[in-house]
């Protein structure tokens, strides 16, 4: 086996930082601390996470120094916004997480501190908050989560007690909801990254075996299936970046000869192959920032003579090549995930001149230029967290030294590209992220320049108001 921790240990390690959340009060939480005033308000939380949709309003968790991580609720206005169940009374919190839209409710993953971390769902209500179903009874959980939408109903992985972590599906009902995989059944075992892909549905699973390796599923026990042994025996094949395009899903893996390289699976084993050596031999070219545009899958990957640079593939490996050396050289020039707006990429690159900047790409070397140098000159406006909100890309950015990283907005054009607002003043970083259309408002979090992250809304006449009360101070 390898001496590096691999997908099976990191699975672990984060699914037992979650549970210990719900055991450890933090400083916080500890109603003997000395809390401000102001921190009392009714809107005076922080921390919001996990924005979705649901309808006219916008599901999301959030912190509060009297009830703790709950579920809140906002119609876009201050008045519309409220917390919207205290589902574990007291100040240590539910600890909502995964919140997923689903045949009009939202799911997510929370603990009333009787049950664990089970399976949560919400119509927006009070009255419609309940426990889906309670799938290891006793504190520890069954601690749900990938919760994935696929065909009719809502896929997750979850602990019963007593078959580790398996592949389970629901309609949004206790008797609906059933348990789709039995893979090497046991405390140890470890179903992950739900992808779907077409009329299949791809994750990752340990068997003692065959490792961490590819499966898929139709969505009954009979359909789900270990794809392919990629790396032949019990070590892990190191899958990552599952990304569907069409029917077919890419990711990459370590087949232990050629290094970490893109492949490619139509679900059967004959059907899954690496795309391309890039780097050959057992060096990898560690593709990474998988992103669908049309038929083509374009990724950065490090040939070993261009450094990390932007390829394309249409799944052959005569049809995988480098689009633009941005910049010449092995040093490599893509800087931040890789999103789609319209027809067109977008992305952070430098092309050894300027810094790292907002780019775009056709998936032509033509096509592939800087849209604007958002930190003048060397400096890098390291724009990054991109959402595409209708026709317009919604990111972080920084502006230079004498506005720090705020909010920014872009129709792909230089003109079109510009700061939305400097929340916090001066050089003190915003870090803006979640951006989240609400009727005709963008809703995003941003630190409000005392390290506090709090709920901000982009009207439609240029306004940035904050969607609470004001904190002078941080909350510790």
């Amino acid at each position: 086996m390898s001496s590096s921790p691999g997908p099976r240990w990191r699975g672990r390690v984060g699914l037992w930082v979650l549970a210990l959340l719900t055991q450890l009060p933090a400083a916080a939480q500890d109603p003997e601390r000395e809390v401000l005033p102001e921190q009392r308000q009714a809107l005076a939380f922080v921390s919001p996470t996990g924005l979705t949709p649901l309808g006219v309003k916008l599901i999301f968790s959030a912190f509060h120094v009297e009830t703790g991580q709950e579920l809140w609720v906002t119609d876009g206005t201050r008045a519309g916004t409220a917390m919207l169940k205290d589902i574990r009374p007291g100040f240590r919190g539910a600890f909502p997480a995964g919140q997923t839209a689903f045949k009009g409710h939202v799911y997510t993953a929370a603990t009333d501190g009787v049950h664990g971390i089970e399976l949560w769902r919400t119509d927006g209500t009070a009255a419609g908050t309940s426990l889906v179903v309670d799938l290891q009874p006793g504190e520890e959980g069954a601690l749900p989560s990938e919760l994935t939408v696929f065909r009719d109903a809502l896929y997750f992985t979850a602990n019963d007690g007593r078959s580790g972590f398996q592949l389970w599906k629901t309609s949004g009902t206790a008797p609906t909801t059933v348990r789709v995989s039995s893979i090497d059944a046991g405390p140890r075992a470890v179903a992950r990254q739900l992808t779907v892909a077409g009329q299949r549905l791809f994750f990752t699973a340990t068997t003692r075996e065959h490792g961490h390796e590819l499966w898929v599923s139709e969505g009954t026990p009979e359909s789900t299936r270990m794809v392919k042994d990629i790396r032949a025996g019990p070590e892990d094949a190191g899958i990552q970046n599952l990304t569907a395009a069409g029917d077919d899903l890419y990711f990459t893996a370590h087949d232990g000869v050629h290094g970490i390289e893109l492949w490619k699976s139509d679900g059967t084993a004959r059907g899954t192959r690496m795309v391309k050596d890039l780097r050959p031999g057992a060096e990898p070219s560690l593709p990474i920032h998988l992103t669908a545009l049309g038929r083509a899958l374009y990724f950065a990957a490090d040939d070993g003579v261009h450094g990390l640079e932007l390829w394309k593939t249409d799944g052959t490996e005569g049809g995988t090549t480098l689009v633009k050396d941005i910049r010449p050289g092995p040093s490599g020039a893509i800087s931040s995930p890789i999103t789609t707006m319209g027809e067109r990429l977008y992305f952070a690159a430098t092309d050894g001149a300027s810094g790292a900047e907002l780019w775009r790409s056709d998936g032509t070397a033509a096509g592939t230029v800087r849209v604007k140098d958002i930190a003048p000159g060397a400096d890098n406006g390291s724009p990054a967290r991109f959402s595409v909100i209708g026709s317009r890309l919604w990111f972080s950015a920084n502006g230079g030294s004498a506005s720090g990283v705020e909010p920014w907005t872009s129709d792909g054009t230089p003109a079109g590209t510009h700061a939305v607002a400097d929340i916090a003043p001066g050089t003190r970083h915003a870090m803006p992220q979640g951006f989240r259309r609400l009727g005709s408002s963008v809703l995003f979090v941003a630190d409000d320049g005392n390290g506090n992250e709090r709920l901000w809304a982009h009207r439609q006449d240029g306004r940035v108001v904050l969607m609470g009360d004001p904190l002078r101070q941080r909350l510790r």
